[in-house]
């Protein structure tokens, strides 16, 4: 596809994105690895990007934002993720933005495609939690319909979104 006049593939992980992935977390801000993050992370150990690259594709789905260089190397832009309740009744989310790409639109873009891939998967809610000063992320999701309540955590704002009603 298309985007701001690059050309942008949005799939599900694969276990071969750990070093574009790798990439990515450590390309960040470290105000961006701490909204994603809620701590100034910038490096996750191999374990933990295999854990993200090679996921439970029943109760898990990541997508990933894509860009091949004219190198022929794949960048990763972004990446959103959901963890869903065994039951499907609710998912987890979270999602992480290029710092570069931030206010473009590719985060809309990666959040919507998973609230589509929810809905096809018949998860009952949405749901993530960012920190109050997150107000790009807070803009989003009220865009995209989520209601917004203060967090059981201090400092944190619990994102809500119904997709299915049983």
């Amino acid at each position: 596809m298309d985007w701001n006049g690059r050309q942008l593939l949005i799939r599900p992980i694969r276990p071969e994105d750990e070093i574009a992935l790798g990439n990515l977390i450590r390309s960040l801000d470290p105000e961006d690895a701490r909204m994603r993050f809620f701590a100034a992370m910038r490096h996750l150990p191999r374990s933990q990007l295999a854990r993200f690259t090679q996921i439970d594709y029943d109760r898990e789905m990541a997508l990933v934002a894509i860009e091949r260089g004219s190198d022929g190397v794949e960048r990763s832009l972004g990446e959103i993720r959901a963890v869903s309740h065994p039951d499907h009744a609710v998912a987890d989310f979270a999602i992480v933005v290029s710092s570069g790409c931030k206010g473009k639109g590719l985060g809309r873009l990666l959040l919507q495609s998973l609230i589509t891939c929810s809905r096809s998967r018949g998860i009952g809610e949405l749901r993530g939690e960012t920190l109050e000063g997150n107000l790009r992320m807070q803009h989003l999701a009220q865009d995209l319909g989520f209601k917004l309540t203060a967090g059981a955590d201090r400092g944190t704002v619990d994102l809500r979104l119904v997709l299915c009603t049983p």
